[in-house]
Order: structure tokens, then sequence, then C-alpha cells
């Protein structure tokens, strides 16, 4: 009888020593409601933490565009228990917004976050442009 083996993921290289080597704020935004009808962003959670910055390929930028899930960079964290798809991250001035994360690995030492860039941050600090 022959075993075969299935992979349900792939298995990633972790950051090697030195690569987080951008400073990067990570915010939860939540949206609330405004007097005017609309909504108003809330920051919280602000916390300013050590990242791998890559922008993605040109393939995978293609499909995500042809999937409405628009991926345009990849940020590797350290694991935070507490950080979801309700995140931004301010780098340089602009803004990002987290789509989908994953446990690099499963073993609960790095997050890979998947993001769309949203545009510059205003001079208040509060939204994008």
């Amino acid at each position: 009888m022959q075993v075969r083996s299935t992979r349900t993921s792939a298995t990633y290289t972790l950051p090697d020593p030195g690569e987080l080597n951008q400073r990067v704020q990570l915010r939860q935004r939540i949206d609330e409601a405004a007097a005017d009808y609309g909504v108003e962003p809330v920051y919280l959670n602000e916390k300013t933490v050590w990242a791998k910055i890559r922008q993605v390929g040109a393939t995978t930028y293609h499909e995500s565009v042809q999937s409405d899930d628009i991926i345009t960079h990849y940020f590797t964290i350290r694991y935070r228990k507490a950080v979801t798809s309700d995140f931004e991250v301010v780098h340089g001035g602009r803004v990002y917004r987290v789509k989908r994360l994953r446990d690099l690995n499963t073993a609960g030492r790095y997050l890979l976050l998947e993001c769309e860039e949203l545009g510059d941050v205003d001079r208040s600090g509060n939204m994008y442009g």
C-alpha cells in the first residue's frame, strides 16, 4: 500500500534575523456613526512594530484584481493574537488595509499580512486620500 502525503497549505520560509527592519504602525480602525449619517473612523490599539515589507509580484496583483480582492503589499511582523482584518498598517505616510493574515507555518512566531494600499495619510493623520 502506497502512502500519499497531502498538503493543505504551503510551507513558508521564516524571516532571517535582521529582515524585520522597517518600523510600521498597526492600528485598528472602527467606523462609528457620525452626525451627518456617515461614518467617522476611530483608531484603537495603535502599536509600532518591526516589519518586513514586500510588494507583491505582477501575477499576484493581476489575480487579486480579477477576484476583486486587491493585494498590493505583504508585511511580515512578529505574531500578535489581536491583529485581525480590522487593522490598517501605516508606513512612510501611506495607509494599507489588512485584507488577510496568516500565521506562518502555524508556528505562532510570525504573521504575514496581505494588504491593499489605500493612499496617503492626510495632515490630521485620520484618513487616507
